[in-house]
């Protein structure tokens, strides 16, 4: 099972630019309504975001010297997104890569009137998943669980990005779930080959070890599509 790259944390800077061009500078109720809109956002994409939990053997490291390798058990994390209400959810193919038993963890809403958990530890459900297919050339791989009603992202088309659009990335960075974390359109249509048949969008998003298989939004044209 291998974990996601670790990407360099880009820093943004709101700067401005009224001297030179005649316009007044953001005001606060600007940046108001900017925060508001950004956390709707959030409230509508994160109950469909899931954490995926993985164990499966593997070699341990150091286990063994110029003989055969030692295998032990192994766990990992990545992330998630349930794409239909009864309980589709597309990942990465490399974040179920060498598992045996798959844990989603759903995120569930505090029943009114009745005691929650923390904020520390926010209220979730966890259940057992199946691997339903996998395609490697893509990365993505589709898991089912035996639930019903699930809040879900319907898919977007990437083609309406476009470089500068800010988008959010959500998952469980090293286990950590339900994070969130902005940036920007980099670039449509990235190749790492030439003869790669893969096209990428580029962003500058905060992206770490279990943000694998979470989605991309738009906070404009949502990549993964609008929550239902």
């Amino acid at each position: 099972m291998k974990r996601g790259m670790i990407r360099p944390l880009m820093l943004l800077a709101l700067t401005s630019s009224g001297a030179a061009s005649g316009q007044s500078a953001p005001r606060s109720a600007d940046l108001g309504r900017l925060s508001l809109s950004l956390q709707s956002v959030v409230a509508k994409v994160g109950p469909a975001v899931v954490q995926v939990r993985v164990s499966g053997y593997g070699p341990v490291p150091g286990g063994a010297t110029g003989g055969a390798a030692l295998l032990g058990n192994q766990r990992s994390t990545g992330s998630g997104v349930v794409v239909s209400p009864d309980g589709f959810i597309i990942t990465n193919a490399h974040v179920i890569q060498g598992g045996r038993r798959y844990i989603v963890v759903l995120p569930r809403p505090a029943v009114p009137g009745v005691p929650g958990r923390s904020a520390l530890a926010p209220v979730s459900q966890e259940v057992s998943a199946t691997v339903v297919g996998t395609d490697v050339e893509t990365d993505l791989a589709i898991l089912k669980v035996d639930q019903k009603n699930l809040p879900f992202a319907r898919l977007g088309n990437s083609d309406s990005l476009t470089p500068g659009q800010v988008v959010l990335a959500f998952g469980s960075p090293f286990g950590l779930a339900s994070s969130v974390t902005m940036g920007v359109v980099s670039a449509v249509g990235r190749q790492l080959r030439d003869e790669d048949r893969m096209i990428y969008i580029q962003t500058d998003t905060p992206i770490n070890p279990g943000n694998s298989g979470g989605p991309l939004v738009s906070a404009v044209v949502w990549s993964w599509g609008s929550i239902r």
